[in-house]
């Protein structure tokens, strides 16, 4: 498969080794300059859809699991933007989550920002690409309605109320939310 202006191919192999050894080396300069101890994060290239790079974990019974996932196909568009950004920003999301704890701040606050400074990075929260090329998560979304207004309802809440293992209160009137199926056009 080539690439056509349609088409964007996933970050290289060699190039996704860059951002790893970057990646580290960004945690590496926050542990020295912070006296924090580097717990471990994996670094993957999964992420899809219109986000460059995400910094999550996952609770597990025993431990928390720390993951950065960077968009192979946006890194593989706009790569420089993206190795002089997006890698500290994330790292930023990590050695906050080290020294700080998810739960004791905002994911952009203050904490997040002096972190950022420390590294010589824009803290610009979200950057403006033109994503054309790029594949995009498609999200089904339902309609729900109450005794004041529909609803759009994702697809995992969807399911948990159609399996019956949740319902979902409205907010405002404080009634249950109930599906509404779409229309079925009859033409004769």
């Amino acid at each position: 498969m080539t690439d056509t202006p349609s088409t964007i191919q996933p970050l290289s192999t060699e190039k996704q080794q860059l951002v790893i050894e970057e990646t580290q080396a960004c945690i590496d300069q926050a542990t020295n300059l912070f006296g924090v101890k580097d717990t471990g994060v994996e670094i993957v290239f999964n992420l899809k859809g219109r986000t460059a790079g995400m910094y999550r974990v996952k609770c597990k019974i025993i431990q928390h699991k720390r993951e950065i996932r960077y968009n192979p196909f946006i890194f593989s568009k706009y790569f420089d933007d993206n190795f002089k950004t997006t890698i500290p920003h994330e790292v930023a999301h990590y050695i906050s989550d080290l020294i700080y704890g998810l739960r004791n701040i905002k994911p952009h606050g203050k904490e997040w920002k002096e972190i950022m400074q420390a590294f010589n990075a824009d803290a610009t929260v979200t950057a403006n690409y033109d994503l054309t090329g790029i594949p995009q998560n498609n999200k089904t979304l339902y309609t729900y309605e109450c005794g004041c207004r529909e609803h759009q309802i994702g697809a995992i809440r969807h399911n948990r109320i159609k399996n019956q293992h949740g319902k979902y209160i409205c907010s405002l009137c404080k009634q249950t939310l109930y599906f509404k199926p779409p229309a079925i056009v009859i033409t004769t």
